[in-house]
């Protein structure tokens, strides 16, 4: 083989079923030095493959319609099992419409049959660079996931130091960055055994010196933690390094922030105090699913002498869920069109990593999300129900007129944070929150814009159940009142669907709030 073509042209294996249209592409990619093998369908193909694990083809040329296994089977089984494999698709006219089929599975080009030459080998070269693309985006997979490892590492210590009286304590923590070193962090560290300070921060920038900052910083935590410093003193101490040390004023490059969220948490005291430098508010959650959202805003450090940063201290019950997440995933929520607490529930649910290359990959900004969880101690009787929050909204009473939009809306979020619902379920969910929320605006709400209806929507993954909670500030019913009819011909048709459609409906006594209970399939 000559030296310019082994630099260019890549190892290929040739699928097709048609001998004498194998055998000729095989002579002609052999002409131009590019070395090649045959197999006879996808299935010979998967068991090539298969005993090449530690030297893998580079490219793979396959005919489509084929015995045993196609062409589209063998694209979906090598982005399993061989993912660096770059796929050129070989059609036939009668077979155009496959094509498309082909370009989202995953396949780089399509040749014509008959073959033209000149374009074999400009898919060969052009198959070969997407190859070398794939193994530097597969490293770098792997790479981050030993970053999130290391992470998840470093805080489990912290965990295990914390908690052991008080609380039995879960850190479950993901990050998505745009390069392979990014400024993003989750640091964990406890002083002692009642006490932990947990900080999610977000340099700005995206490079190597974001990077060491951040891993900078981490050290800066830990080493003023273990002197008993507090949130303040810790953010004001990195505040003052970065503009007195890191950032040049009479430089004309930007200059770096840090948005940082401090959470002190009290595990005695059932209490917790959050020091927010321009990231995200908190959301603070029961073991009922009961939410409420924590010191929002502040300033990112870097930017002023002194910190301005938004504060709270509020009490923490005995079980319960802290969500944090940096702006990065709020702006991909709002491009998604879904709240940043379901989207954040979507990351935390998957295994680290998985959503790059689907969900996340049109976002603009580096994401990391975190969700502390505590529950009674180990002899500590734990709530019979764990719900996870995954949406809620307080919308006026006058809302009625956008009860298609607010129907679409759900949809949406139920579709993205829990994938595993299938179609009927993603129509009757929705269905039964709208009956729902027409009955609370006209009734309850009156079309009033001074009143307002709430909608919670929460998940326990244990019993695979689904929650839908409506609540109202309307009048409801007087204790002395009659209370509606129970005999299915006289209640409204709204009511029978949403009990023909859940598993379980509870009313409140005034009649003000609705529970619906959803039973959603078990996850793949």
């Amino acid at each position: 083989m000559s030296h310019t073509h082994a630099s260019i042209l890549p190892e290929v294996l040739v699928v097709d079923d048609e001998p004498v249209s194998r055998d000729m592409l095989i002579l002609m990619l052999q002409a131009s030095d590019v070395r090649a093998e045959a197999a006879c369908d996808g299935l010979h193909a998967t068991e090539i493959i298969s005993r090449r694990r530690d030297h893998p083809f580079e490219v793979v040329f396959t005919d489509v319609q084929m015995p045993r296994m196609d062409g589209l089977a063998l694209l979906e089984w090598l982005n399993q099992h061989a993912p660096s494999t770059a796929t050129v698709i070989m059609t036939a006219n009668q077979e155009r419409g496959l094509v498309s089929a082909s370009l989202r599975g995953g396949a780089i080009e399509f040749l014509d049959k008959p073959f033209d030459p000149r374009a074999i080998l400009r898919a060969a070269r052009r198959a070969r660079e997407n190859h070398r693309q794939r193994v530097q985006q597969l490293e770098a997979a792997r790479r981050l996931l030993d970053i999130a490892d290391i992470n998840q590492r470093l805080t489990r210590t912290a965990l295990a130091s914390a908690g052991s009286r008080a609380a039995r304590l879960t850190l479950t923590t993901r990050f998505y960055a745009m390069n392979e070193a990014g400024g993003d962090l989750v640091k964990a560290s406890a002083p002692d055994p009642d006490h932990l300070l947990l900080v999610l921060g977000d340099v700005s920038g995206h490079g190597l010196k974001e990077g060491f900052l951040s891993a900078y910083f981490q050290g800066i935590i830990e080493g003023m933690a273990r002197h008993a410093a507090d949130s303040r003193q810790i953010a004001e101490a990195f505040n003052r390094f970065l503009i007195d040390q890191w950032n040049d004023a009479g430089h004309l490059a930007v200059q770096t922030s840090l948005s940082a969220c401090f959470i002190q948490l009290d595990l005695q005291a059932h209490q917790v105090s959050i020091l927010n430098c321009g990231s995200p508010g908190v959301m603070l959650a029961d073991h009922l699913g009961n939410v409420s959202t924590h010191a929002p805003g502040g300033a990112p450090l870097g930017w002023f002498d002194a910190i301005e940063a938004a504060q709270a201290t509020t009490p923490v019950p005995p079980c319960g869920q802290l969500w944090l997440w940096s702006d990065g995933l709020e702006a991909h929520a709002a491009l998604l069109g879904v709240p940043p607490l379901a989207l954040a529930h979507r990351i935390l649910a998957a295994p680290p990593n998985t959503l790059a290359t689907s969900l996340l990959k049109d976002a603009d900004d580096d994401i990391v999300a975190c969700r502390l969880a505590w529950t009674p101690p180990p002899g500590t009787p734990v709530p019979a129900e764990l719900w996870l929050p995954l949406h809620h909204q307080t919308h006026p009473g006058d809302s009625i007129s956008l009860i298609d939009t607010l129907h679409a809306d759900w949809t949406r979020l139920l579709r993205l944070s829990t994938p595993n619902l299938g179609a009927t379920s993603l129509h009757d969910i929705p269905l039964c929150i709208r009956e729902a929320a027409i009955n609370a605006f006209h009734h309850g709400c009156r079309h009033s814009p001074d009143r307002s209806c709430r909608i919670e929507i929460l998940l326990d993954p244990t019993l695979q159940r689904l929650l839908v909670r409506l609540t109202d500030d309307g009048q409801g019913f007087a204790p002395s009142a009659p209370r509606p009819p129970e005999d299915p011909e006289h209640i409204s048709l709204g009511i029978q669907l949403i009990r023909s459609l859940t598993i379980s409906t509870r009313h409140s006594p005034d009649g003000r709030s609705i529970e619906m209970i959803f039973q959603i399939p078990a996850t793949p």
